[in-house]
């Protein structure tokens, strides 16, 4: 239920319509990862992960971000799948092209090898390369659950973007 709630609480957020100047304050991104299930601490299964984010920057060194995620291969076919989704606050270190980022929050996984879904902390660290001012290269480290549940580390794309402004006609 309070995975629930940051969840909701996070989206609105992200629909926000508020409308700064100069900047994109939305972005979204796309993560192949490698990552690692241990359920029962021994009992390691290993994914090739996709991971979709969704964000906005609330100034230039705060934000909110939403992930969600799920295997696209595995080594143990008997394995099964995994699902998962996460809210964050990120405090990002902006310096020209490159920014370094750290993400805390709630996220909730489940696992087709583990008896009952988990919801936990999970934290994570990252860094963006930009090529322009809107698209970046990232390379990100996550943690969903602190006792090394479900860990990824990945490479992607993050895009910045400005929704469009409401046209209101006046007659």
């Amino acid at each position: 239920m309070r995975l629930r709630k940051l969840l909701c609480t996070v989206s609105l957020l992200l629909m926000s319509t508020t409308v700064f100047a100069d900047s994109p304050r939305q972005y979204f991104g796309i993560f192949l990862s490698d990552a690692q299930l241990d359920p029962d601490k021994g009992n390691n299964v290993d994914y090739g992960n996709l991971n979709i984010k969704l964000g906005y920057d609330l100034s230039s060194y705060f934000g909110v971000e939403l992930h969600a995620g799920t295997n696209v291969s595995t080594d143990n076919e008997e394995a099964g799948d995994v699902a998962y989704g996460a809210g964050f606050l990120r405090l990002d270190l902006p310096y020209k092209f490159v920014n370094l980022y750290g993400l805390l929050g709630y996220s909730a996984f489940d696992a087709d090898s583990m008896k009952d879904s988990v919801s936990d902390a999970a934290y994570g660290v990252g860094i963006e390369l930009y090529g322009n001012d809107t698209t970046a290269f990232s390379i990100e480290y996550m943690q969903y659950g602190i006792d090394d549940i479900y860990k990824t580390l990945g490479v992607g794309i993050v895009h910045h973007f400005n929704w469009p402004k409401l046209q209101t006609k006046h007659r």
